[in-house]
């Protein structure tokens, strides 16, 4: 079936419970400058319980736009900025003391906690320490949680992740493989500045409005009048996913998978056979009962690795698939210009050989995207090249006898 054909559209019922979701997610948009395709993909995650990565520097308002998403949806909510020192006990709850003491059985209080709520959002998720990042993985996968010896199933639907950028560590691939969806979220670009200082100081004045007053009274919540869309209709989207027909497009996945590997680029058996539930769910919230090429265009927020996304867009592209123009994907000089700031002052600063060795990654990765996304601005290149060799003649003159191995 081509997207010429005709295609089944779903029963009234769920084209108008479908169209008043995306209307929701319309009004999470109003708030926020150049976030749309973001707020997309956290629609469909919601809708087909998957999890979504958010990768970009601080101050893009990722916080804010999860808050008042998950705020939209009326469901249970649970935020938390983890650190290296956070304890399992922040996240999932403290002892049941009075268990312990009158049966001897380790328990915990999970009420309120992470268990206990549908969505949840992690800031800097690479942060966590082994113990909370295998518990995690088992939530993420099974939606599970061990309490004592007791497994009991979490309410988890989606979790959302953010961090600065992604790890290079081994261990943590297995876990962030876990989050399907990802999304490169970068600062407005220029042209969107006027529009950003408007929309934020609309928000700061609503924000200063309904503060608590000066004889200490709470004003009104904002937040309590918001239109939601509720758990029941979130739950019929999410079981309406299963009835959408993916048929139309399993050959062209297949083809598009196979072009993945071709080109070396990382694409798990997993997240093939997962991606079917996102594409499904495109096309349920666009009213249709089955899919389309068109709803193929959700592989390109699957890359595993950041360097593949300009690949796997253009790979998608050339199956048939219309793919919108990615927004600025390519970072503006400025900002890779701060990332070239903090690397040289690293790399001038660190001793040790494990740290030495991941600045100049990160320096040969920034030299990479400088060549490829900024090929007409030789001044930053030559910038980058200049930190980048002289962090090689400081890691040779250190430790020369180590050698610079795979650097």
């Amino acid at each position: 079936m081509t997207d010429t054909m005709a295609v089944p559209s779903l029963n009234d019922a769920m084209k108008v419970r479908s169209g008043k979701f995306k209307a929701r997610l319309e009004d999470v948009k109003q708030h926020y400058i150049g976030r749309d395709d973001v707020v997309d993909l956290l629609g469909l995650a919601a809708v087909c319980q998957e999890h979504v990565l958010l990768i970009g520097p601080p101050g893009t308002a990722k916080s804010g736009l999860l808050d008042r998403f998950a705020r939209m949806l009326g469901v249970g909510y649970f935020n938390y900025l983890l650190t290296r020192f956070t304890e399992p006990a922040e996240l999932f709850g403290p002892l049941d003391l009075e268990v312990f003491k009158n049966e001897s059985r380790y328990q915990i209080k999970t009420t309120d906690m992470l268990p206990d709520n549908e969505i949840v959002f992690l800031d800097e998720i690479f942060q966590g320490s082994s113990a909370i990042l295998n518990t995690l993985l088992t939530l993420v996968n099974e939606r599970t949680f061990h309490n004592g010896s007791h497994p009991t199933r979490a309410k988890l639907m989606t979790m959302l992740g953010s961090s600065n950028e992604m790890s290079d560590e081994p261990v943590l691939n297995a876990f962030s493989d876990r989050f399907l969806l990802r999304n490169n979220v970068r600062y407005v670009p220029e042209d969107d500045l006027e529009d950003l200082l408007e929309q934020g100081w609309t928000l700061e004045r609503g924000a200063l409005r309904h503060d608590v007053t000066r004889n200490g009274e709470a004003g009104p919540d904002v937040r309590r009048t918001e239109v939601v869309f509720g758990l029941e209709e979130l739950r019929s989207l999410q079981q309406a996913v299963a009835t959408i027909d993916l048929l139309p497009v399993r050959e062209t996945m297949a083809a598009v998978a196979r072009s993945f590997r071709s080109e070396g680029i990382r694409f798990s058996d997993r997240r093939i056979v997962k991606a079917q539930k996102v594409v499904a769910a495109s096309a349920l919230l666009a009213g249709r009962a089955a899919a389309t090429t068109t709803d193929l265009a959700v592989l390109c927020n699957m890359w595993a690795d950041p360097q593949d996304a300009e690949s796997i867009q253009r790979i998608v592209s050339e199956h048939g698939i219309p793919v919108a123009a990615s927004r600025s994907s390519a970072r503006v000089t400025a900002e890779i210009r701060l990332d070239l700031q903090e690397l040289s002052t690293r790399a001038a600063a660190v001793t040790g050989g494990p740290e030495l060795r991941e600045a100049l990654g990160r320096l040969q990765k920034l030299n990479l995207e400088v060549r490829r996304d900024h090929p007409n601005e030789p001044e930053l290149s030559r910038d980058v090249m200049k930190v980048l060799r002289g962090a090689v003649t400081r890691y040779r003159e250190l430790h020369d006898h180590e050698g610079l191995g795979d650097v």
